[in-house]
């Protein structure tokens, strides 16, 4: 029997309750140890301020790693999230992420990707859990004159595989063109996702932010003297504030609305003939196209694959969360041609969200208290300690030294 969030307060008790229970069931298969934190955080928190130095919008992939890096500097900040920390209803859910280093060496994000790799291992050292796991990014397809000059990049290491070398290395990737090439980038890997959020928000509850989950942001009004952000349980004060609430962005940034496309996409993971053959230790991330995978986890029997398009437009407050035949149809078509003996039963599924527009990081133009980070079209998680460290700068600072500049709108 299914039991809605009506029917368990009705029967076992009030809200506080509810979100205790609501909490650990989302969190403790997902973080690894800091969901008792956490969790005891937001059933009974600490006394609330109503004025803070900074007030983070939003605690998924840059909201959380904004609130940490604004903890460490020793400001007074306060994180509210509209659901759980590290809940499944945005972007950032499903377990992984991928990283890698290649596609973006050469670009104006080098620099960040690079950043944000070093943060990712800061914070593990920090919580003492294991986020980044790097076993590698193999691009199948990669035009050869573009593998070649990312594998010339300083300080990379990144290897070419031709035909005969991808069959030897990857057999289980089938009927691949005979002249398809790839790029080996062992920079690469994936990102524990949920456990980086929950990670983020604890070392910045340690450092003394406070933390409201399950408390809805319905709007701020900026003035001279600082920020009140209006929120469903009552009113807060701040010096700055930070939007990072994703595919809620154009609800809290009337200058968003009708900017943004907020779309609905699917992840999946299947069972495989062999899991040791699709372990992190013999089957890295990889792309392919348009298609997308990660091997298979030692806490979770599935191999993950999705499809990176567009995805159907969609609300994040209404959005179909039930997977169909055609979320699915999407993905077995690839594995049936090229992974077959990943192509078992369907072990589970998510609906995710992507949002598009132009990406934009900085100060709101207009509003010197107010920070916002927007779209970050299906591919800003890996870059998000950078980018919420670039955060905390604006919303400290005032500036950052980091090169957001092609991010920045002015």
């Amino acid at each position: 029997m299914h039991l809605n969030k009506s029917d368990w307060v009705r029967k076992n008790g009030p809200r506080r309750e509810f979100i205790k229970f609501g909490s650990v069931t989302t969190l403790s298969a997902l973080t690894c140890g800091l969901s008792t934190t956490l969790v005891q955080e937001i059933a009974d928190p600490h006394p609330a301020h109503r004025i803070y130095d900074v007030i983070v919008l939003g605690l998924g992939a840059m909201g959380a790693s904004c609130l940490y890096h604004t903890a460490k500097r020793g400001a007074k900040v306060l994180g509210l999230e509209q659901f759980d920390i590290g809940h499944m209803l945005g972007s950032s859910g499903g377990f992984t992420r991928q990283t890698k280093v290649a596609p973006y060496i050469q670009g104006p994000d080098g620099a960040l990707i690079r950043r944000a790799n070093e943060n990712w291992r800061i914070l593990e050292k920090e919580s003492g859990q294991k986020i980044f796991h790097q076993c590698g990014w193999l691009n199948l397809g990669v035009p050869r004159n573009r593998a070649i000059g990312q594998s010339k990049s300083e300080g990379t290491k990144i290897e070419l595989l031709d035909p005969k070398g991808i069959a030897e290395r990857y057999p289980q990737f089938q009927k691949l063109s005979d002249k398809t090439e790839a790029l080996l980038d062992h920079d690469g890997g994936l990102l524990r996702s949920e456990l980086s959020i929950a990670s983020h928000c604890h070392i910045a509850l340690r450092r003394g932010a406070h933390v409201r989950a399950q408390e809805t942001v319905e709007g701020w009004e900026a003035d001279e003297n600082g920020v009140t952000v209006k929120t469903s349980r009552g009113s807060y004060r701040a010096k700055q504030i930070v939007i990072a609430s994703g595919a809620w962005n154009a609800k809290l940034v009337p200058e968003l609305k009708g900017k943004l496309k907020v779309t609905r996409l699917s992840l999946g993971w299947f069972a495989s003939k062999d899991n040791e053959t699709f372990d992190m230790k013999n089957f890295p991330t990889w792309g392919h196209g348009s298609h997308y995978g990660f091997p298979v986890m030692p806490d979770f029997p599935g191999i993950k694959v999705a499809k990176h398009w567009k995805g159907d437009p969609a609300d994040p407050d209404h959005l179909d969360r039930i997977p169909n035949h055609r979320d699915e149809s999407l993905v077995r078509d690839y594995l049936s041609s090229h992974l077959p003996s990943a192509n078992g039963t369907t072990l589970a599924y998510k609906i995710c969200m992507y949002t598009w527009s132009q990406s934009w990081l900085g100060p709101l133009p207009g509003e010197k208290r107010v920070s916002v980070i927007t779209a970050c079209n299906g591919g800003g998680f890996k870059f998000s300690s950078a980018y919420g460290e670039a955060l905390a700068d604006f919303a400290t600072q005032g500036k950052t030294e980091l090169p957001v500049g092609h991010m920045r709108k002015t």
